[in-house]
């Protein structure tokens, strides 16, 4: 059975061609203003398109690092970045590395409403489904959670065509969302 390391740092899955090291990484940032906030179940309503009527709608949860949320109200102009970038690389056959990092939340103190998580999550997947033909691959990680997912970068697109059912993938992978409210002007 081949192995492979899968190295994500701070949002997907990237690709190796012909077995080398690859690194992708996205920013996604919306701006918007809120629509409704609801403290209890600390549901956030905010409309995208810096607010215009024609903006998207999109619901988020705020956990528990976005701070002072009850200072947020409807009005409040926000931006919400999301971060991801993964880098892999292909391991010999039967190699007995250890996976490269350990697991970490971060969150620290904001003067303003709003926060910052940080996630890295690691472990060894077993792949159990491959579509190159749609990029999508499935695997189970630990404690048997199964997850698809599909690629859209095409580094990741010709990493997912190498793999087989049966291959295990040591992963690391870490996401980082920040969200920032500006007080109604």
């Amino acid at each position: 059975m081949k192995r492979r390391n899968l190295f994500a740092l701070p949002l997907g899955l990237s690709a190796l061609a012909a077995c080398a090291s690859v690194n992708t990484e996205q920013t996604t940032t919306l701006v918007g203003v809120v629509e409704t906030v609801d403290p209890t179940s600390r549901e956030v309503l905010i409309r995208g398109s810096a607010g215009a009527q024609s903006g998207r709608l999109l619901t988020m949860i705020a956990g528990r690092a976005v701070q002072r949320l009850n200072q947020v109200r409807p009005g409040d102009r926000v931006t919400v970045t999301y971060y991801q970038a993964i880098a892999a690389q292909a391991v010999r056959p039967l190699s007995s590395a250890a996976t490269p990092f350990a697991g970490m939340s971060i969150a620290r103190e904001a003067d303003r409403p709003g926060g910052e998580v940080t996630r890295v999550r690691s472990g060894r997947m077993t792949i159990t489904a491959v579509d190159a033909a749609t990029s999508t691959v499935s695997f189970t990680g630990p404690a048997g959670l199964n997850r698809t997912v599909t690629a859209t970068n095409p580094q990741v697109q010709a990493f997912i065509g190498q793999l087989r059912v049966g291959e295990q993938v040591d992963m690391v992978y870490e996401e980082a969302l920040a969200i920032s409210i500006e007080p109604m002007r």
